[in-house]
């Protein structure tokens, strides 16, 4: 007798006996193999909804409801406080570039010392501890800008032989 698998949905044969005893036993569902078993038994034994997420990312969906923010976005806020908490315990609070104090968190941003973009080995200058500072975000965003985009016009300057002399 065809009938149809209660987690998959697949038609396929069962014999007529095996049925009845199912019935008997009051099941009225069927399944095609021993995997559609264990995943129906993983959602009735694990009380799982059927919302289609993994575990890990129902727990994540938790989370982020209970701060009302990306789980990343959480985590990389509560590392910029913990970083100026701990710049100010060092007294390492001022602005590089302006040498005022910067105030608050929103403030609070890390500086590269020189442009990592626009050296010959711009990984190297990245990640170097030495090229570290801290500053406030309008004077480290101005800084970026300009050597930035001073030194693209530049490029283009060259490439193009727009230079007047």
């Amino acid at each position: 007798m065809k009938v149809i698998c209660h987690q998959c949905g697949i038609e396929f044969e069962k014999v007529d006996k095996e049925i009845r005893r199912q019935q008997r036993e009051g099941r009225d569902y069927f399944f095609c193999g021993r995997s559609c078993t264990a995943i129906y038994a993983n959602k009735i034994r694990h009380n799982t909804p059927n919302d289609g997420l993994k575990p890990y990312q129902r727990r994540t969906k938790k989370i982020e409801a209970l701060l009302g923010d990306k789980l990343s976005t959480a985590k990389s806020r509560l590392n910029k406080l913990l970083m100026f908490k701990l710049a100010k315990k060092c007294n390492m609070e001022t602005c590089y570039r302006c040498g005022a104090e910067i105030e608050t968190c929103e403030d609070f941003t890390i500086d590269h010392k020189e442009s990592w973009l626009l050296s010959d080995e711009p990984a190297k200058m990245f990640y170097s501890m030495d090229n570290i500072a801290f500053s406030h975000a309008r004077c480290n965003y101005e800084d970026g800008i300009k050597k930035y985009v001073s030194n693209r016009k530049n490029t283009v300057k060259e490439t193009f032989g727009l230079y007047v002399y």
